[in-house]
């Protein structure tokens, strides 16, 4: 098949490298960058190629142009594509099928293709209702710890569980305290958050006490049943009871117990432990599922989150994958510590990557959706032009007092904003803003700034902290990102 690929003159060295492995030709327009090329300026060039235009099986357009390529197709009778939008995807994109209307890159699958096998789950029977969430056989829930709600106010409560909503989370678990039993306190939030959200609420706490008030108030979920304490907790058909081991019990005997008991909504919660007794807790999930088929499944990812000092986003990913090939039915995790910070969005951007794989056959790998934040599958670019000189830098040296004033940066991650505070005679300014740059412009429009090394150290801190606000990441002036 005989290609002719178009390109600009900044991308022409890296699309002829290309075209020598693929034994294409390369046409190069008058312009720079991709995205200026118009369609007049394309018919001109080709057109002064006369009759060596029909010897191309494909034209293949840069992926960044925004006109239509079938006008040119109209023209030449030539088959028009666009290709990608990276020149280092060239030869993969080209591998795959081109699109005469969208960038080849643009994934098959994405968030479309993920909303449309969930909504094709979502059409099979329940084996029982949460609220009103079907569980058994369906994309992991997420239940979302609101640790020691029953200690906090309660519009810190509210203010908690619609963040976890916002997240993703499907359910909102009242976290309890072992050692101050407070029944009432778990009566009155569960009647809060039934009258402020919209989700199904669950009592976590081992009291028969707890759990049989938060039941009354209206709760939907119980985590958990022991051998110790389902002899005293109340036996409701509407809701759904978690059923853990203990030290007495194994959770098969537990769960016998339970089924003996008349229990109906019986998850099974295996306990997923921490390093080094990880392949453990894994083994007993799968002994489980080969004895009990079909019961739902609970995994706690908090055991995991953390007690590895390793960044969430990661095990989350991993998490999911778990909880997918297990069959689990609930997916319970928190955020109590800076490190764990977003770990609900993670969870179900993770839980989303892994379903929409397992639907379609495949490994969560190349679907549209991904957990990467810091690192990326593609190669960035590499300047390869030449210059009149090259000079090697050394370390930077200090910058000198700005007459003008100095700035203090933090990040307020309830807010989602950068904060840069500037002072000369105390603090005279304070700037709020989503983005490093429309901060740096107004830093400038207000002359707040008089050496241009101030203003190279004030944008490189404020671009750290758009970094870190991204990454929910914790930011800390002049300190740089860690390496391993």
């Amino acid at each position: 098949m005989a290609d002719l690929l178009i390109t600009g003159r900044l991308a022409e060295e890296e699309v002829r490298e290309v075209a020598r492995t693929i034994g294409a030709d390369v046409l190069v327009l008058p312009v720079d960058v991709a995205r200026f090329m118009r369609v007049q300026m394309v018919l001109d060039s080709l057109r002064k190629m006369g009759k060596k235009i029909q010897e191309y099986d494909r034209v293949i357009f840069p992926g960044e142009v925004d006109f239509d390529v079938s006008r040119v197709e109209a023209e030449f009778g030539v088959p028009c594509f666009r290709g990608p939008a990276y020149v280092r995807d060239l030869r993969t994109s080209l591998s795959k099928g081109l699109s005469r209307t969208t960038p080849s890159e643009k994934p098959e699958q994405g968030m479309e293709g993920y909303k449309r096998v969930f909504l094709e789950s979502e059409r099979k029977p329940a084996k029982f209702m949460i609220g009103g969430l079907k569980i058994g056989g369906f994309q992991p829930r997420i239940v979302a710890e609101i640790v020691d709600a029953v200690r906090m106010e309660d519009d810190e409560v509210v203010e908690k569980a619609r963040y976890y909503i916002n997240s993703g989370a499907d359910i909102i678990d009242i976290g309890c305290v072992a050692s101050d039993e407070d029944p009432a306190r778990v009566f009155e939030l569960v009647k809060l958050l039934k009258k402020t959200i919209r989700a199904p609420i669950s009592v976590d706490s081992l009291s028969p006490a707890e759990i049989n008030e938060g039941i009354r108030a209206g709760a939907d979920l119980v985590l958990s049943l022991t051998s110790e304490n389902i002899k005293e907790v109340e036996r409701w058909p509407t809701v759904a009871y978690v059923v853990v081991p203990d030290a007495e019990e194994n959770i098969f005997g537990v769960v016998r117990e339970a089924e003996r008991r008349g229990f109906k909504k019986i998850i099974a919660d295996p306990v997923l432990s921490p390093p080094f007794s990880l392949a453990a807790a894994v083994s007993r999930y799968h002994d489980f599922r080969k004895v009990y088929h079909s019961m739902p499944l609970l995994m706690g990812g908090g055991n995991l989150t953390e007690l590895i000092d390793a960044d969430s986003i990661g095990i989350n990913g991993v998490i999911s994958a778990l909880a997918i090939e297990l069959g689990v039915s609930l997916l319970l995790s928190t955020e109590n510590s800076e490190k764990t910070r977003n770990a609900i969005r993670e969870l179900r951007r993770g839980v989303e990557m892994c379903f929409l794989a397992k639907s379609i056959g495949g490994p969560p790998k190349d679907l549209g959706i991904n957990l990467l934040l810091a690192k990326s599958k593609r190669p960035g670019e590499v300047f390869r032009g030449r210059a009149r000189r090259i000079i090697p830098v050394g370390e930077a040296e200090g910058i000198d007092m700005d007459r003008a004033g100095y700035f203090r940066i933090f990040v307020d991650f309830d807010k989602s904003q950068i904060i840069a505070a500037h002072f000369k005679q105390g603090c005279d300014y304070v700037f709020e803003g989503a983005s490093a740059e429309s901060i740096c412009k107004e830093i400038i429009k207000r002359r707040l700034v008089s050496n241009l090394q101030h203003a190279a150290y004030l944008g490189r801190e404020l671009q750290k902290a758009e970094v870190s606000l991204h990454l929910k990441r914790s930011y800390i002036q002049d300190e740089d990102f860690p390496e391993l």
